[in-house]
């Protein structure tokens, strides 16, 4: 078994938990309050601290470290003395006989303890408003993401990520290229899904915190699955091709990939261990998961692809339908027509004019039960894929050397 911490009240000893609003550790009973830095100061948060010249980039060079294999993992109450059974890389868990929350200080010891943490600022009340607006009063959704009671399952949780940064030299040829500063590029330190975090992106990292475990509780958090070593990996290449590509944009001049990737180099790297709150909410409709999340710092919002119901199909089809007949009925009226035509050309003619002229009847229709639903199809704004060109706050402000 490994130890857990429960964060208690030191005047009443009830149990704590973080307020979005105060930006402090609250008591659920008497309701004395205390800043991160009291917490830090003042309870054991963890049983190794990591050394003053730790640094992740020196630890690859000579440890490896593969992805962790998940699996379930017993701990003990320290309130009641139940059981509670999660993941081995659960951070944070809720003890399902007591209630009260708990946070695994194991898997925050030594080297596995983040550098900063970024504390939510935007509560769930908001995330729930904004999906209702959004998402369950637009009309046209299927009852289960219009259901009163969906947003009961909103929940929030950290998820640790690596923010790199570093000095790319984009080599084109020989003689041309382009230095580059990369800036805090977030890459995923566990399986979330990319597009996902990508999406609620960007967070603001100069308001993050030194870590402390207090503000964890009462929500999900999980430490790192995906080692420093693997994740440093996988940024240089996307940062290499990336840098070349701007570099080619900006000089008119094209490269050779293989060629250009073997002589570009990335120096001065920056590695830092952060968790980030994001809030979630998952809907199961017809057998298919369907995600929405918001950013805790920031609130943004992020729309997965949402069905219309049979209501709003049926609305569309109206509308199709309405202006099929109409574009018929414009073409036995056209007075340019030749009155010679017999009815029989007429109908021959509507034959091959209709199917052509449907194309522009659909999208027109589209347009117009769009505009009268008030919402896309695919949501306010579905998760975009991720691509380091994409976002381009991750360029530093100062002037690249071009050489």
């Amino acid at each position: 078994m490994s130890d857990v911490t429960e964060y208690k009240c030191p005047s009443c000893g009830a149990p704590m938990h973080f307020d979005i609003n105060k930006q402090r550790v609250v008591c659920s009973f008497c309701e004395s309050s205390y800043e991160l830095e009291y917490m830090r100061s003042h309870f054991n948060e963890v049983t190794d601290e990591k050394l003053s010249d730790f640094d992740w980039v020196e630890r690859t060079k000579y440890v490896w470290e593969p992805d962790m294999l998940e699996e379930f993992t017993e701990y003990t109450c320290s309130s009641c003395g139940g059981n509670i059974i999660t993941k081995n890389t659960t951070a944070s868990a809720k003890c399902p006989f007591c209630g009260h929350n708990v946070v695994v200080s194991s898997n925050f010891a030594g080297d596995l303890r983040p550098d900063k943490v970024i504390p939510f600022k935007v509560k769930a009340e908001e995330f729930a408003e904004k999906y209702r607006e959004n998402i369950a009063s637009a009309g046209y959704a299927p009852k289960d993401f219009s259901d009163p009671s969906v947003t009961d399952n909103i929940f929030g949780c950290y998820i640790p990520i690596w923010v790199y940064s570093c000095t790319c030299n984009s080599k084109l040829n020989k003689s041309t290229g382009v230095i580059y500063k990369i800036k805090d590029y977030p890459i995923p330190a566990t399986d979330f899904k990319k597009d996902i975090l990508y999406s609620v992106e960007p967070f603001i990292y100069d308001e993050a915190e030194d870590f402390t475990e207090s503000c964890l509780t009462g929500f999900y958090a999980s430490r790192y699955t995906i080692g420093a070593e693997n994740a440093m990996d996988s940024a240089d290449r996307e940062v290499r091709t990336a840098c070349l590509i701007q570099a080619s944009d900006q000089t008119g001049k094209s490269f050779d990939p293989l060629a250009s990737l073997n002589r570009t180099t990335i120096e001065e790297k920056q590695l830092t261990y952060y968790l980030v709150p994001v809030w979630l909410l998952n809907v199961r409709h017809r057998n298919k998961d369907y995600t929405f999340a918001m950013n805790g710092q920031t609130g943004e919002f992020v729309s997965s692809d949402v069905p219309f119901n049979s209501r709003s199909k049926k609305h569309f089809l109206t509308i199709f339908i309405l202006l099929e007949i109409l574009a018929f009925l414009l073409y036995f009226v056209d007075p340019d027509s030749d009155p010679e035509f017999s009815t029989q050309d007429e109908i021959i003619g509507a034959a091959f004019y209709l199917p052509f002229v449907s194309i522009f009847v659909l999208i027109a229709a589209l347009i117009i039960h769009q505009k009268i639903s008030k919402r896309f199809v695919k949501g306010l704004r579905s998760a975009r894929k991720h691509s380091i060109m994409d976002i381009t706050c991750f360029f530093c402000d100062e002037e690249t050397v071009r050489y």
